[in-house]
């Protein structure tokens, strides 16, 4: 399986976390929060990863813990943030866009776009929101590993959706979304 999701995401980082979040969730549609840990995660996940509660009804997302990869890129700590509190305009409709759309169908959601530093450098970030659920019956929570490299990101977001064993491209909902704007 890693072969085919590092060629999807062009990320082996990203391939690590969803074969991580694929083999704890077994034959459920997702995995339960209480089976993630953050020491078979390890050390090489841990700084670009994070967990969020999400609110499907009032589309709100609330980061909980929060990797040091993101504050280095956002320049402050996020745990405890909302979405709200650190994004704005269409970066935050693309990103809450993004999360609904992964708990809407309980499946994994890649997404690869551009993201604007405070500093006004243009960056590609890719990003994997999986789901988890705290009580098996539906997903409330999301495990998101992200990770930021200096090549020129692309004009629109990439984006696919894990459904039925296979990653399907969805970029066409999303083409909409001008995601170079400024994201502090």
């Amino acid at each position: 399986m890693r072969e085919i999701t590092e060629t999807e995401f062009g990320n082996g980082t990203l391939g690590r976390a969803f074969d991580y979040w694929n083999g704890i969730r077994g034959q459920s549609a997702w995995p339960m929060r209480r089976d993630l840990d953050p020491m078979d995660i390890g050390p090489a996940l841990l700084p670009h990863s994070m967990l969020v509660d999400v609110d499907p009804v009032a589309r709100n997302v609330r980061h909980r813990v929060v990797g040091t990869s993101f504050s280095d890129h956002f320049g402050r700590e996020l745990t405890g943030t909302t979405l709200t509190e650190i994004l704005s305009g269409s970066y935050l409709d693309f990103i809450t866009e993004l999360f609904m759309t992964s708990f809407e169908r309980g499946a994994p959601i890649f997404s690869e776009s551009r993201f604007r530093w405070d500093e006004g450098r243009l960056l590609r970030t890719w990003r994997l929101m999986m789901p988890l659920s705290r009580d098996g019956k539906s997903p409330d929570m999301s495990f998101v590993v992200q990770v930021f490299d200096q090549t020129p990101p692309p004009p629109l977001p990439k984006v696919k959706l894990f459904e039925r064993g296979a990653w399907n491209d969805i970029s066409e909902r999303f083409s909409v979304f001008a995601v170079d704007a400024a994201v502090l």
